[in-house]
């Protein structure tokens, strides 16, 4: 298990391993490249991106045509979709008819349709009042005690008296918790609903009962008290999937409020610093991985490559520390296991234009690190992705991703202990790998928080690192604490 932890964690806490993807998905997917009538308007586009790229339990197709009028077949297929995600179940249909989506059965099976399914027109527009009326039928069947639902509030809005009567309760709860404002004191409920402002209402009500019921990711999350200036520290995974989303709102007011992002690296705007790591990922003075590894290591490594349908002209130019990060990164993959889901990736997209990122490390320093491994190293870190791993707890063998999946269903319970022991290495070691990727890593990124602990300038620091680099008796958090500043675990 050991060795396990040592290769596993090296691509958990290593932000470069999704550089060569991520760098592009990232201008792909928000640099806003459609065209613009096709886009969402500005007010809907934070929402329907959280949506799509975030939380992605929407239907992709519904992410188009967002101006034109959303109908039944579209609300109730999405009021599914919202369901399943909040209920964590899948609705099973024991008899399917061939006349109806498999969708539109589910939300008749949970008695989503005012009237019954066959008299309902699925092609027939939907209202804003059509849409929060489902809504909120979905939250009083997920809550347990149906608490608080029946709100006394008496709207003001100009166009109150044209509610439905049997709509009353659901528009004020709606209203009461700030889901919906309204515009010149108008709900407007009798309108059309598009298909950007049904999106963008389902983005709300996630979000709200995600944070009122207490089931949004705590994480790893740390204020730190006693210096000059207010540091928050966030222990991040950098590679991750929609399940740890959206955040407690402890961590993203903490953010907002901030005026610094730091960070390992910022592999989101330095360029420069991507074209050195793909560059060093490849040996360019006639070296091949084949001369370089084992017979055994070789022969597992060709069988993965040629099943991607990679030929060896390409695949024998890797280094074994690139090769190892780019199986790790396209077996993650496969599971929605990405870097651009990553905690710093998900911080950095908000901070750019918006306030100052500055780099603990950089993409240069963790390329040279792992060039600096040496070839016995290098060989034991491919050779870990190639094969099988062995649990601790049971002694079963365990694929990569199943053990991320562990350690993000910590780190999404705040459980800090559990991560503790998952990412725990021998301190008193010596070895190359335990010195040069942990100890002093450690120590560096401590020295650069301690700076930010006494800038005198009073700003608010939001740090960034990978959640290894934050526990242990030579993590960031204990050093600080042995200086003699309040460490808090916030969740």
């Amino acid at each position: 298990m050991k060795q396990f932890n040592k290769k596993f964690i090296i691509m958990l806490m290593s932000i470069i391993v999704t550089i060569t993807s991520l760098h592009y998905n990232y201008e792909l997917i928000y640099a806003n490249q459609v065209p613009q009538e096709q886009q969402p308007s500005l007010w809907a586009l934070e929402d329907i991106q959280m949506l799509q790229h975030v939380y992605q339990f929407i239907e992709p197709s519904m992410f188009r045509d967002y101006k034109s009028e959303a109908t039944k077949e579209q609300l109730y297929t999405i009021g599914v979709n919202l369901y399943e995600k909040l209920s964590n179940t899948i609705i099973t249909i024991e008899s399917k008819n061939s006349n109806y989506s498999e969708s539109i059965q589910k939300a008749n099976k949970i008695n989503l349709f005012v009237t019954n399914m066959e008299d309902t027109n699925l092609l027939e527009p939907i209202t804003r009042n059509d849409c929060i009326s489902m809504l909120y039928k979905i939250i009083s069947l997920l809550e347990s005690t149906y608490e608080d639902f029946k709100i006394d509030s008496n709207l003001t809005f100009d166009d109150a008296s044209t509610i439905p009567s049997e709509s009353m309760e659901a528009v004020q709860y709606f209203v009461f918790n700030k889901l919906i404002k309204g515009s010149n004191n108008k709900l407007h409920l009798l309108n059309p609903c598009s298909k950007e402002q049904l999106l963008s209402l389902v983005t709300r009500t996630f979000e709200y009962y995600v944070q009122k019921n207490d089931i949004a990711a705590k994480g790893a999350f740390w204020k730190v008290s006693g210096g000059k200036s207010t540091v928050y520290l966030l222990g991040s995974i950098h590679i991750a999937d929609s399940s740890i989303y959206p955040m407690n709102n402890d961590i993203q007011n903490a953010f907002d409020e901030s005026d610094i992002l730091a960070i390992e690296a910022n592999i989101l705007e330095d360029k420069e610093g991507i074209a050195y790591m793909q560059q060093l990922m490849f040996y360019t003075d006639g070296t091949t991985i084949e001369k370089v590894l084992s017979k055994e290591t070789y022969d597992l490594y060709v069988a993965k490559m040629e099943s991607y349908g990679v030929n060896k002209a390409k695949y024998d130019l890797f280094k074994p520390w690139g090769a190892a990060l780019a199986i790790q990164n396209t077996e993650t993959a496969k599971d929605n296991i990405v870097g651009i889901l990553g905690v710093d990736n998900f911080y950095m997209i908000q901070a750019i234009y918006k306030k100052p990122i500055v780099e603990i490390e950089g993409i240069k320093f963790q390329a040279d690190l792992f060039d600096s491994f040496s070839p016995e190293l290098q060989e034991t870190f491919l050779k870990s992705v190639l094969t099988p791993q062995v649990s601790d707890d049971n002694n079963e063998a365990v694929s990569t991703t199943e053990s991320i999946k562990k350690m993000l269903e910590a780190w999404k319970a705040g459980d800090v202990k559990s991560l503790e022991k998952m990412l725990a290495f021998d301190e008193t070691s010596n070895d190359e790998f335990s010195k040069k990727f942990w100890i002093d890593r450690n120590n560096h990124m401590f020295d650069t928080i301690l700076k930010y602990v006494n800038d005198e300038s009073n700003k608010t620091y939001f740090v960034i690192v990978g959640a290894g680099h934050m526990v242990s008796n030579t993590g960031i958090v204990n050093q600080l604490q042995e200086k003699g500043y309040t460490v808090t675990q916030i969740k």
